[in-house]
């Protein structure tokens, strides 16, 4: 199969990116393994007090369904169900599960998303145990409910959203409480970083006594925030949030009977006694990071940027890498909403078509900025310090080109 451009990923940055492309006049296709398109956008619901009051709703699968459908009726050839597992420059893409194996490509973009990281701990691999993202899944695009009573553990915006999510369809969540204190968790049992990690999901519901306590925790007030909350007075939609209790272990014989919670102090040592609760389901959060392993094998530099999310690949400004013709474009760039990835893939789609001798739909440097709009009007903020990390990688990738001499140069 001969194609202008092979997208990778087919969700909000790969379907955004591929009708932007198709109007410019070039052929597209989209790969991906999962069975059908939309990516992550397929479980997301949630209300987005930053949109016009018409648009507040974010129903993640109307959404994709929408984005298929003006993909497909530009022609864009959407492949689900196919693995993706070489990418080599030419471009020459390699698959699994597909009748034809082969596609070539003058382009590529890599839209691979983002992965859960593993939260282990005492009871973990217990049959009702899922991870945020799989709960997610469940509740949202098959309607499924993981428990009857539900536990969250881990305190960041994505286990708020999906506690939310979850108590919305009618799962009775107990709480959301802290992950145990372990060299694995590092920051995830810090009662500090739980409390600042709640302040940016606190638009998902309004919330005064979260907003104070957000912003408590950016300033010199912080340590007496947490100290505060040693009592139970967090409650997001009646969900209680208790950032000075940590989930110790998860019991049960056969299956998931019940948690052990126990209080922390305010570093996230555990103190005092042990707590049992009965539930039937865990639902573990421990963030994501950005899938980086098809840039690798593309041969595009990576560089390691915690403020993204952890190892990246080097991009610059208009999501080109150090592989000629190679895209990215999402998660895979670093952990931010669908909003962003949206707008990132259109820009990618634009630089691509301008590489190509195409004219795009809108000049790059208004697809730069719809990229920092998106940004400032996304709803949720997964990780804290992303200015500083596209500042970093800006420096980075200034510092490649002034080194670049041929393209091993490109080579960090």
């Amino acid at each position: 199969m001969n194609v202008d451009v092979a997208i990778i990923g087919s969700g909000p940055a790969g379907l955004a990116a591929s009708i932007e492309l198709a109007e410019s006049g070039l052929s597209v296709v989209i790969l991906d393994e999962y069975y059908r398109p939309g990516g992550r956008l397929l479980g997301q619901r949630y209300e987005d007090p930053k949109a016009p009051e018409t648009e507040r709703e974010w129903d993640g699968m109307k959404l994709a369904l929408e984005l298929v459908e003006q993909a497909r009726k530009r022609q864009v050839e959407i492949r689900c169900g196919v693995t993706v597992w070489s990418v080599s420059p030419g471009w020459k893409i390699e698959l699994g599960g597909a009748d034809e194996k082969t596609v070539h490509a003058k382009a590529v973009l890599l839209a691979t998303g983002a992965a859960e990281r593993a939260l282990p701990m005492p009871g973990w691999t217990l049959p009702g145990v899922v991870s945020v993202g799989a709960a997610q899944t469940f509740t949202n695009l098959h309607h499924v409910a993981i428990g009857k009573s539900v536990m969250v553990v881990g305190v960041d915006p994505l286990a708020i959203s999906v506690a939310l999510e979850m108590k919305h369809a009618g799962v009775n969540v107990v709480g959301v409480a802290m992950a145990p204190r372990s060299p694995m968790t590092e920051k995830l049992s810090s009662p500090s970083h739980a409390l600042s990690q709640l302040a940016k999901a606190a638009d998902l519901a309004p919330n005064p006594l979260l907003r104070l306590m957000g912003r408590l925790a950016g300033g010199r007030l912080g340590k007496m925030a947490v100290h505060a909350l040693r009592w139970p007075l967090l409650q997001i939609e009646g969900i209680p949030v208790d950032i000075r209790k940590a989930v110790a272990r998860i019991e049960g014989e056969e299956s998931v009977e019940a948690v052990i919670l126990q209080s922390v102090s305010a570093n996230g040592v555990p103190t005092g006694r042990e707590e049992r609760v009965e539930v039937d389901a865990v639902c573990l959060s421990a963030g994501l990071y950005p899938l980086i392993e098809l840039a690798q094998v593309a041969g595009c530099s990576l560089v390691q940027v915690p403020e993204l999310g952890g190892v990246v690949p080097l991009y610059g400004s208009d999501l080109s890498t150090t592989a000629d013709g190679l895209y990215v474009a999402g998660n895979i760039t670093g952990i931010e909403g669908a909003k962003v990835a949206m707008a990132q893939g259109k820009l990618a789609a634009v630089s691509i078509a301008q590489a190509m001798g195409k004219s795009p739909t809108l000049p790059k440097e208004e697809a730069i900025q719809a990229v920092k709009r998106a940004r400032a009007l996304s709803p949720i903020r997964f990780l804290p310090d992303v200015e500083q990390g596209l500042a970093k990688m800006e420096r980075l990738w200034r510092e490649a080109w002034l080194s670049k001499e041929g393209d091993e140069a490109w080579r960090m």
